[in-house]
């Protein structure tokens, strides 16, 4: 199955796999990817985004990804101004984003209804509320499921995660490819118990939301 959100290791990218960068160190790299994008977390210094426009305009397979709002750290007027200026530069290149948020939900959603015109959105790692779901739904957002769902309160709905444009990622971050094949089975299999759906399904949906999110 196509995996909808993994971060770089020490081997060569797959082409299975959609890469978020979080540090700008990570980009060389990420451009040998099939599927990549370009992002920096709040916990980078958040460059001018003008870099990042060079080099999607230099790589057309590039997305944009991972960026968003975290409460964890400083500056939230700076990360709100960056994510707003990588909206607009992806409605430009007509490239998708890959979010992260971590508790500025609310503060997410606003920014996303206040711009003229949205890009291409996939929520990575997506374990808010069943409301929140709905509010994303109503936005275009793909909502990105990975192993976090299992221990989150919207697992409880069941099958009725699958109701909104969803796709399921490993968010795998370990430096290198051990457990990878494992974990991300596991969790593939997790998801079907859950909802009722084969992983035939599954793996057609992900193929769907990557046409979507890297065409």
């Amino acid at each position: 199955m196509f995996d909808l959100h993994r971060h770089l290791t020490s081997s060569s990218p797959l082409d299975d796999c959609f890469y978020a960068t979080s540090r700008k160190e990570e980009w060389k790299a990420v451009i040998r990817a099939p599927y990549g994008a370009v992002g920096l977390l709040p916990s980078e210094p958040l460059r001018d985004v003008q870099e990042i426009y060079a080099l999607l305009a230099a790589h057309p397979h590039l997305q944009i990804g991972e960026a968003g709002l975290d409460r964890r750290f400083p500056d939230p007027d700076g990360q709100e101004a960056f994510l707003r200026e990588l909206l607009t530069i992806a409605v430009e290149l007509d490239r998708s984003v890959t979010l992260h948020c971590v508790r500025r939900e609310g503060r997410l959603l606003a920014i996303l209804r206040s711009m003229d015109k949205l890009p291409r959105l996939l929520w990575h790692s997506f374990s808010g509320s069943y409301e929140l779901a709905c509010e994303s739904a109503r936005l275009g957002i793909v909502l990105s499921y990975g192993p976090r769902l299992k221990n989150a309160k919207l697992s409880g709905e069941g099958k009725r995660v699958t109701r909104f444009p969803f796709g399921l990622e490993s968010d795998h971050e370990k430096p290198t490819e051990d457990g990878y094949e494992e974990a991300w089975q596991a969790h593939q299999r997790w998801f079907a118990d859950l909802t009722g759906w084969s992983l035939d399904q599954l793996v057609r949906n992900n193929d769907e939301k990557r046409t979507i999110l890297a065409h």
